[in-house]
């Protein structure tokens, strides 16, 4: 293409389909393209594309050649051949066009940023003053103190916001350790118990053995999927699991659940076991309560086990649309104050 620029003794037509060729020719001067697409390329209409052509032909700047697919006779684009010799022994002669710049258009030089320049040796240094540390002076001590400090001693300032891990936040009654890892813990007093009246270390044991017991659930679940588990799915159903294990479902009625779970192809083990109507077994059904619910009758809820735990299901109709159950769900069967 830089050739059909620089030649000269070039029509307008012959240069615009002489460059369409180029646009598609490789290092010998061939070229595949049809007739339509050299004249939409070169900007004209097919009868001049022809005309163009021959012309250039007539030139020997270009040669083609019709083809046709072996196997139908079809036809199929054209073979054409531009003659680079020929085309670069058309270059035109070196021209000088004159300047290619104007002063007038050059930019002038930016201003200097004196906050950018790097200090001098004449600069005088910047220098701080430092402050001196607070002290508060302390009045003599005289010969009846138990202590042997001098005059200048100073005392420490009480911090204004005292951290809550500090000893003077703690309880006075309870001793500060500090824990292997640095962070400081407050004991709790000899007796004493928390907030739900049950022992810290009960509370461990039950939350470490529902913890172990929800990590089985999940290696239930990951057996029945027949892949591992990704690492947030498994800390989803593990809480899952354990949460549901609180509320005292069996750990056995659970493990089949998630096993349901991973043969469908879902990952929500609370929503699949309050909606699932597998009967729990004997064994875990006096043990199925939640403090302050009504033991469930049995006959609302459509037989479901999450009308067990869950008492938006205790109606006797449809969730949502049926009544409430009047001999176990809380709102009919609370009693009235006096």
């Amino acid at each position: 293409m830089n050739l059909v620029f620089q030649a000269d003794d070039l029509s307008v037509g012959e240069g615009a389909f002489l460059m369409a060729c180029c646009n598609h020719t490789d290092a010998k001067g061939y070229v595949i393209a049809s007739m339509q697409q050299l004249a939409d390329e070169a900007h004209m209409k097919m009868t001049a594309a022809k005309a163009n052509k021959q012309r250039l032909i007539e030139r020997g700047l270009l040669a083609a050649k019709d083809r046709y697919s072996p196997k139908n006779g079809a036809r199929i684009a054209d073979l054409y051949r531009v003659n680079l010799e020929v085309l670069a022994g058309m270059k035109r002669a070196r021209t000088d066009y004159g300047p290619t710049f104007v002063e007038e258009l050059t930019f002038p030089a930016p201003p200097k940023n004196r906050r950018s320049d790097p200090p001098s040796d004449s600069d005088p240094a910047p220098c701080r003053i430092p402050t001196p540390p607070r002290r508060i002076p302390t009045a003599p001590r005289s010969d009846s103190d138990g202590g042997a400090g001098s005059d200048s001693d100073p005392l420490l300032l009480p911090s204004i916001n005292p951290s809550s891990l500090s000893p003077a936040a703690a309880d006075a009654g309870a001793p500060v350790s500090t824990s292997p890892d640095g962070e400081r813990e407050i004991e709790a007093a000899p007796g004493s118990q928390n907030l739900s009246g049950a022992d810290v270390p009960q509370q461990r044991a039950s939350s470490g053995k529902n913890s172990a017991a929800g990590a089985r659930i999940v290696d239930a679940y990951a057996a029945a999927l027949g892949r591992p588990v990704l690492n947030g799915t498994r800390a989803k159903l593990e809480g899952q699991a354990v949460e549901l294990l609180a509320q005292g479902l069996p750990e056995s009625w659970l493990s089949d659940r998630a096993q349901e779970l991973a043969a469908r192809g879902w990952s929500d083990l609370a929503r699949h076991a309050e909606r699932s109507t597998a009967p729990l077994p004997s064994e875990g059904k006096a043990a199925v309560s939640r403090p302050g619910l009504p033991e469930w009758c049995g006959e609302c809820g459509e037989g479901t086990p999450a009308a067990r735990l869950n008492p938006r299901f205790r109606t006797l109709g449809p969730v949502g649309t049926g009544e409430q159950c009047p001999n176990c769900h809380p709102a009919r069967t609370a009693p009235t104050g006096s």
